[in-house]
């Protein structure tokens, strides 16, 4: 189980944030490393950028938070250019391996009650951006 309380804690409150253009930068880099692609939406403001193999989610950026989640096997040669932020590493978007104390969710993403839709006993990587997308 990866608890992300002190990871998401450690930016802050308010939360440290970083500009869209960072992100995409970041997103950019990371989709090239991989031979991937970054996906979204930024007429729907979309809080992540997601880079995307072969249509699976392999890291996402936040828009606002200097915060980076990735697959720890993408991560095996890359640096990770987390530039003063965050990067929460995962076996896998789909694996419930993450916890987070709800409060601390709050504070980082906020809208707390639309976060309870996540189990804080165990959420995926992909859960979490369903929840704060």
């Amino acid at each position: 189980m990866i608890d992300v309380s002190d990871a998401l804690a450690r930016l802050g409150d308010p939360p440290v944030t970083w500009c869209e253009e960072v992100a995409a930068e970041i997103a950019d880099y990371l989709a090239r490393s991989v031979g991937g692609v970054v996906d979204w939406d930024k007429q729907a403001d979309e809080e992540w950028l997601s880079i995307l193999v072969q249509d699976a989610r392999v890291a996402m950026v936040s828009t606002t938070l200097r915060l980076i989640v990735a697959e720890a096997r993408i991560s095996g040669g890359l640096q990770l250019p987390a530039q003063n932020g965050t990067v929460i590493l995962v076996p896998s978007f789909d694996a419930p391996v993450m916890c987070c104390d709800i409060a601390v969710l709050g504070r980082a993403f906020g809208e707390e009650e639309k976060l309870r839709e996540l189990e804080m006993g165990t959420f995926s990587a992909n859960d979490l951006w369903f929840a704060t997308v």
